[in-house]
């Protein structure tokens, strides 16, 4: 390949610049010059350029090469590169012009974004309820100029307890930190706001009278809505996962209910094992197909309260008093929190478990329907 040369050469079309030194051998164009010794200065200039720095460095101005050339020194001494200092600032304009999202559009990214990653619908739908609170007050503003105060005055302004004020938290602070993670914003500002102060209340759980006049008023009024309250006191699967419960997944005969990852709230599968009584309560519905919740499942539950005579439903109060139940018959926190879902038992001593006296444990895991309740059981699900 034919060597590239730097020419003077002459231009008729100009009267005031009739030469012109041709660079475009080297993809820079022709630089024009009112004598020809100018042109054949900055031709020398150039050829002293190329030997020095290569032919990119070609039709750069002097200024702008020294720069350069000043930049690649400073860099050497922190072992960088033009190149790196490039993709640094680049990066950093691509951040400044992101900094022009605004809470409402980030918002939306962040609901698309966890969909994706596949949360459950459960967790989008509370994610999404309090970020359209949030976006009622900050849509049109830039995310990153929302400041630590104003943060901290809209969460204290809230109208509701000290729980939901955290949860507000909680799931603001989802937001910002996705903003951290795609450098949107430097750090994320709910980190610096106050935490609210919540009283630590002991989990509510069903005491066991209570417990068996809820499952033999099931019996006799609605027994489709046994299994779930058997399977929710006496193996502890959150109410949400009993929802999406299978009956193809209650294993009666190797004794143990399977919670699919896609239907559990860690989005681990875990195996449940089924204890003597459970089993008996279920027995009368081995064979059953399809969902293990019924349908119009909130009116039954309403009727069976009702009939119980149960002044207060007690929320969680099944998953807690299988927890705290089970804790106090076998002694084995990590087995028990591993029935839960839970990756240690930390939790399992911090929200689930309330002091049971050894008797009423005993009482507890004894709690199974007579025989007579099994043909009612039985009946009314033939009859359907």
């Amino acid at each position: 390949m034919k060597r590239p040369t730097l020419r003077v050469l002459e231009y008729r079309h100009s009267k005031t610049h009739p030469w012109y030194l041709d660079l475009r051998p080297f993809n820079r164009g022709r630089k024009f010059f009112k004598t020809k010794a100018e042109a054949e200065a900055e031709r020398l200039r150039q050829i002293t350029t190329l030997e020095r720095h290569g032919r990119e460095a070609i039709g750069l101005p002097a200024g702008e090469l020294s720069a350069m050339v000043q930049a690649r020194k400073k860099l050497a001494k922190h072992g960088k590169t033009i190149d790196d200092a490039a993709t640094f600032y680049l990066d950093y304009l691509e951040r400044i012009r992101r900094c022009n999202v605004t809470v409402a559009d980030l918002a939306k990214e962040v609901l698309e974004a966890k969909r994706k990653d596949g949360m459950s619908a459960t967790y989008i739908a509370d994610l999404k309820k309090r970020l359209a609170r949030f976006s009622a007050d900050f849509g049109e503003r830039k995310i990153a100029g929302v400041t630590v105060e104003e943060l901290d005055n809209w969460l204290r302004n809230l109208e509701c307890g000290p729980k939901s004020r955290a949860n507000f938290r909680a799931n603001v602070g989802v937001m910002f930190s996705y903003a951290e993670r795609r450098r949107v914003i430097d750090s994320n500002p709910v980190l610096r706001t106050a935490q609210p102060k919540l009283v630590d209340k002991p989990p509510e759980i069903f005491a066991v009278d209570e417990l068996a006049d809820l499952l033999h008023a099931a019996l006799s009024n609605a027994p489709e809505a046994v299994p779930m309250l058997a399977i929710g006191a006496f193996a502890g699967v959150r109410e949400a996962e009993i929802k999406r419960l299978n009956w193809s997944e209650v294993d009666q005969r190797r004794g143990h209910i399977e919670i699919k990852s896609s239907h559990a709230k860690s989005a681990r599968r875990r195996i449940v094992e089924m204890q003597p009584n459970l089993r008996e309560w279920l027995r009368p519905y081995a064979g059953m197909t399809g969902a293990v919740v019924p349908v119009n499942a909130r009116k039954k539950l309403n009727l069976v309260r009702k009939v119980a005579k149960l002044a207060r439903w007690r929320k969680n109060g099944l998953r807690h008093g299988y927890a705290s139940y089970r804790l106090a018959t076998t002694h084995d926190a990590p087995r028990v929190a591993s029935d839960l879902g839970h990756t240690s038992p930390k939790m399992l001593y911090s929200t689930y478990r309330e002091v049971v006296l050894p008797e009423d444990a005993e009482r507890y895991w004894r709690l199974a329907p007579d025989k007579a309740a099994n043909v009612v059981a039985f009946s009314a699900r033939a009859e359907g």
